[in-house]
């Protein structure tokens, strides 16, 4: 540090003492200064209550496996189906019928035991990577696996232990000889008794009503082939739940947010009722004059079949009951339109006729004038069924109402007042070809609907056929599975609904002229023949034609939501949400399944 004094020249200065003093002063700045410390209250805290931490359950590792190895899952379900399959065998043989179907259906289901678990062996070795001290023969693979390994032969081995041991339970019997006995090598004679000659008992007068018996006259037991029925409707049920959970597995796999779910279900989930009323409005006239000019073709084909064979000992066509049975379906269709008509509903408008305000003076009176036409033909053919079904059985009849309707109905609906019926929409946006992933996503959102469709198809599949109420439960999931196959299919490619009357009216009359002209004798049913070819070849070509900028058809289509899907059974925060319609189609549907296979199971088809 340097200073600048001014110091008197007289010497009454100091210097030495000056410059100990600049430097005592000096030192004493450089000391820090120490400030008093301010004294703070505690604050007490309370410290916060940590939260328990959960206990993660980890999932099992066996069951993650599984979920990840559906043919595990196929092989699981082909084995219980040849397991039952197998007993039903054993059952048929030793009864001494002959195997029947059950044999192939036995070979199929080990087929695809074995198919399903090579499948798994051979994903197993994929998932393994090589390494330089590892080989990839089949026995270092066994080694490395041999719970796998042990599991299926252990499986294999109770399937073969339990079949042997019901084939020997049911092949046993009382005057065989017994095991030790063969063991020795002595069987034991049999003794033949003489039996006594039999005397008719006397006759038992039954007791009156009035006197109790304390004895009852039927007892419940089953009917014989209980045992095989029962795994078979078990064996069944058992492919039909793996195949439910495979599709749970599936879909959780697809969609696993919520936001996917809901994304994929706007195109997914079918709103029916919204296209059926735009049918009904836009085409139900013109199926409706198709369908009452094919039953009246039908009523006079039937009066000429039948007034020709009299002389062979056949009913007597009389067409007398036509006329009132006409008559009280017109009364019952004027009810209906006249009644939906009351709730807002306007029934097919372009069949209506045009009334003018002068000719009635009540709006009831105008409505049932411009309905006179649905009153007609929905009479008609009310009238045309009832009176053919008197003289024949439906099953008999209904493919000729369905060819003329086809052949012949369609081209009166055509030139019904002059092509009214055929209202085309203009400048509508050409259909993709197909839409990607409509095939997968279908069966998860329509459940109730598929379950609808599948009971009412059931029920006419079954009057057709004049099967027995107990075989629904077989015959409802294939009639199901084809229509679910089928909505896919039409949903994928949405050309096919749009242009249905193009694929379907020139085939139809091409198929009904050569019935008539070219094979007119032909037991081999030309018509359907010919019309399913045209119309194949029609649809295919639909279908990979490309569309115009704007086109113009009929509007049969199926439509996509335009609502949130919902599941039938919906939990939240506010509780759980039910679609109590859709539910009590389910559940109804199965009732019935569980009904019939049950009545099925324990008694069998009556004897007809």
């Amino acid at each position: 540090m340097k200073l600048r004094l001014r110091l008197p020249t007289d010497g009454s200065v100091d210097l030495d003492k000056l410059r100990a003093a600049l430097e005592a002063q000096l030192q004493k700045n450089r000391q820090p200064v120490a400030e008093e410390p301010v004294v703070v209250e505690p604050v007490i805290v309370q410290p916060a209550p940590q939260p328990q931490p959960e206990v993660a359950t980890e999932p099992s590792a066996a069951w993650a496996w599984v979920k990840a190895r559906p043919f595990f899952l196929t092989g699981i379900a082909s084995a219980l189906f040849s397991f039952g399959t197998g007993i039903v065998l054993i059952v048929r043989h030793n009864s001494g019928a002959a195997p029947g179907g059950f044999g192939w259906l036995f070979v199929l289901g080990l087929l695809a035991l074995i198919t399903s678990f090579v499948f798994v062996i051979k994903r197993e070795r994929k998932t393994i990577a090589p390494t330089a001290a590892q080989t990839t023969s089949v026995w270092d693979w066994v080694k490395q696996h041999k719970k796998i390994v042990i599991g299926t032969g252990l499986g294999l081995a109770t399937l073969i232990v339990l079949g042997l041991w019901i084939a020997a339970f049911t092949q046993s019997g009382g005057t065989d000889p017994k095991p030790k006995e063969i063991a020795k090598g002595t069987t034991p004679p049999k003794v033949i008794t003489p039996t006594p000659p039999i005397t008719p008992p006397p006759p038992v007068t039954p007791p009156q009503p009035s006197e109790p018996t304390g004895e009852s006259v039927t007892t419940f037991k089953p009917a014989d082939g209980f045992t095989g029925r029962l795994m078979v409707v078990f064996s069944i049920c058992c492919a039909l739940g793996l195949g439910g959970l495979q599709m749970r597995r599936v879909e959780d796999s697809m969609f696993p947010t919520s936001e996917e779910k809901q994304a994929a279900a706007k195109a997914g989930y079918i709103d029916f009722w919204h296209g059926f009323r735009h049918f009904l409005a836009a085409q139900g006239g013109f199926v409706l004059v198709a369908v009452a000019t094919g039953a009246v073709v039908l009523i006079w084909n039937t009066a000429s079949i039948y007034q020709f064979d009299n002389a062979n000992g056949r009913v007597f066509y009389r067409p007398g009951p036509v006329f009132s049975w006409t008559l009280a379906g017109m009364g019952l269709a004027g009810l209906g339109v006249m009644m939906l008509g009351a709730a807002g509903v306007n029934l097919m408008p372009t069949l209506d006729r045009k009334v003018q305000p002068t000719i009635a003076g009540s709006a009831i009176m105008r409505f049932a004038l411009r309905k006179i036409w649905h009153i007609i033909l929905i009479g008609l053919i009310f009238g045309a069924v009832i009176s053919v079904s008197l003289v024949e059985p439906i099953r008999f009849w209904w493919d000729l109402w369905l060819k003329w309707s086809l052949g012949i109905g369609m081209v009166v609906a055509c030139c019904w007042n002059g092509a009214k019926l055929i209202s085309k929409e203009k400048e509508i946006k050409p259909l993709p070809r197909t839409r990607p992933g409509q095939f997968r996503v279908l069966q998860f959102f329509n459940l109730p609907l598929l379950t609808a469709i599948t009971l009412l198809a059931t029920g006419g599949v079954m009057l057709l056929g004049q099967f027995h109420w107990l075989q629904l439960w077989w015959i409802t999931p294939l009639i199901g599975l084809g229509i679910t196959l089928a909505l896919a299919a039409l949903q994928t490619v949405p050309r096919l609904l749009r242009h249905w009357m193009e694929i379907l009216f020139f085939p139809a009359i091409v198929a009904l002229i050569c019935d008539w002209l070219v094979w007119p004798n032909s037991p081999n049913h030309p018509f359907w023949i010919v019309l399913g070819i045209l119309s194949g070849l029609f649809a295919l070509g639909i279908c990979l034609t490309e569309g115009k900028k704007t086109e113009s058809g009929w509007l049969l289509f199926i439509p996509p939501s335009r609502s949130q899907f919902q599941p039938v059974l919906n939990p939240d925060k506010s509780g759980l949400q039910v679609r109590w319609g859709s539910l009590l189609i389910i559940v109804a549907a199965t009732l019935l399944l569980v009904a019939s296979a049950a009545k099925w199971a324990w008694s069998g088809l009556p004897e007809s």
